[in-house]
C-alpha cells in the first residue's frame, strides 16, 4: 500500500476527522495502517461466517457491526476475539500523535550530539581522561576520535531525520545520510586528522541542505518514495528504501 492508496486515503480522512491531523502525523502511521487492513479481513471473514450482507462502498469504512450478522459458532466467536483486541490497539495507536515536543526532543538530542561527537573527534581527553579504560586500553583514544566523526551517521543526521521533515529539508537529510558515511570512509586515505573528517562530514551535511534549498522542492512524480520527476530510477529507489517510518506507510505491509 502506498500513500496513494483509496484505502490509505480512507484512513487518512478518517484520521483526520476525528484527531484533526493526517495520517503521517500520529507515532506509528504503517502500523495503523495494518490495523485497519487486518481489521477489514477479519471483518470480512466473519461475514461471511455470519451471513451478514456487507454494502460495497469505498468511501465507508467497514464496521464491526455491519459484519456480524450474529452466531457463527466458535470461529465466528475467535475472530470477534480477535476483532476486539486489534480494535483496542487501533484506538491506542490513532490517539497517539507524533507531537512538536517530540520533534523538538530529537532536534535537542541531534545538538548534543554534535557537540558530544566534535569532543570525541578531537580530544576525547576532556571527557574520558579520568577513566581508568580510556588510559590502559591500548588505542582507545584512537577509536573514540573514529566514533567521534562517525556520529554524524550514526546519531545525528539519524535524529534529525525522525523530526519527519518533509520537502527540501528531507531531501537535505536524505542526501546527507547518503554522503556522511562515504565521507567517514573515503577521508582516512587522504587524511588521519579525525577533527577535520568531522568538519568534512559537517560540510557535507551543510552543503546538503545548501544543496536542496538551493535547487528547491521538485514535483513528485507521484510514485511513493519521495523523488522528483528528474531522479533516477535508482535514486528513486535510494530515497524510498530511507524512508522507512516518515509517515507515508511505506512500512506498511501489502
Amino acid at each position: 500500500m502506498t500513500s496513494e492508496d483509496p484505502f490509505v486515503k480512507q484512513i487518512d480522512q478518517s484520521v483526520m476527522d476525528e484527531m484533526g491531523v493526517g495520517l503521517d502525523q500520529l507515532l506509528n502511521p504503517a502500523k495503523v495502517v495494518n490495523l485497519e487492513r487486518d481489521l477489514y479481513n477479519l471483518r470480512s471473514e466473519l461475514a461471511t461466517l455470519t451471513g451478514a450482507t456487507i454494502t460495497n462502498n469505498n468511501n465507508t469504512p467497514l464496521t464491526t457491526a455491519q459484519a456480524d450478522g450474529g452466531g457463527g459458532g466458535e470461529e465466528a466467536e475467535a475472530i470477534r476475539a480477535k476483532i476486539s483486541k486489534k480494535e483496542r490497539d487501533l484506538a491506542t495507536e490513532r490517539r497517539s500523535v507524533f507531537r512538536g515536543w517530540l520533534k523538538n526532543v530529537f532536534l535537542g538530542q541531534a545538538v548534543l550530539s554534535m557537540a558530544l561527537s566534535f569532543v570525541m573527534a578531537t580530544n576525547p581527553q576532556v571527557l574520558f581522561g579520568s577513566f581508568d579504560w580510556f588510559n590502559n586500553v591500548s588505542n582507545m583514544d584512537t577509536s573514540i576520535k573514529v566514533l567521534g566523526f562517525w556520529w554524524w551517521w550514526l546519531f545525528i543526521v539519524p535524529s534529525l531525520r525522525s523530526r519527519r521533515p518533509t520537502g527540501m529539508e528531507k531531501k537535505a537529510l536524505d542526501i546527507a545520510f547518503l554522503g556522511t558515511p562515504l565521507i567517514s570512509l573515503l577521508s582516512p586515505v587522504v587524511t588521519k586528522d579525525t577533527g577535520l573528517i568531522w568538519v568534512a562530514n559537517f560540510m557535507v551535511v551543510a552543503g546538503a541542505y545548501g544543496f536542496a534549498f538551493a535547487v528547491g522542492e521538485e514535483e513528485d512524480d507521484g510514485e511513493d518514495g519521495g523523488g522528483g520527476k528528474s531522479d533516477p530510477a535508482w535514486l528513486k529507489f535510494i530515497y524510498k528504501s530511507l524512508d522507512f517510518g516518515s509517515g507515508r506507510e511505506r512500512g506498511a505491509r501489502r
